[in-house]
């Protein structure tokens, strides 16, 4: 089980637990495989993240980084460097960094 960010959420992953809104009903239950229309209205709902099976927020990077050339990850790195405090102890400056880390590789890959 993992909690994932709303965009890292895939078609087919499937729900370890209940997703709810933010008055506590349920808007997909536990077990439910994901598909493009759900992930689409989490995010109408605002949802932020859902706990899925077999996947967690770390194996889902590496995956990702393994289709990435080292001297395009080193680069990024580089330029992000300029933007960013050294990163220690702050989990929200962290989560910040990997999602803007995520979405230049993804410009990256697309160019």
């Amino acid at each position: 089980m993992g909690i994932l960010n709303i965009n890292d959420l895939k078609e087919g992953m499937t729900l370890a637990a209940d997703v709810k809104n933010k008055h506590g009903n349920i808007m997909i239950k536990q077990g439910m495989s994901l598909t493009e229309k759900h992930i689409m209205l989490l995010k109408a709902w605002g949802i932020a993240e859902a706990d899925v099976e077999g996947f967690n927020r770390e194996q889902l990077h590496q995956e990702e980084m393994k289709t990435v050339s080292p001297e395009v990850i080193e680069a990024i790195e580089k330029e992000l460097s300029d933007f960013f405090p050294p990163l220690e102890g702050s989990e929200i400056m962290s989560e910040i960094y990997r999602i803007t880390k995520k979405l230049k590789i993804k410009q990256v890959m697309e160019s």
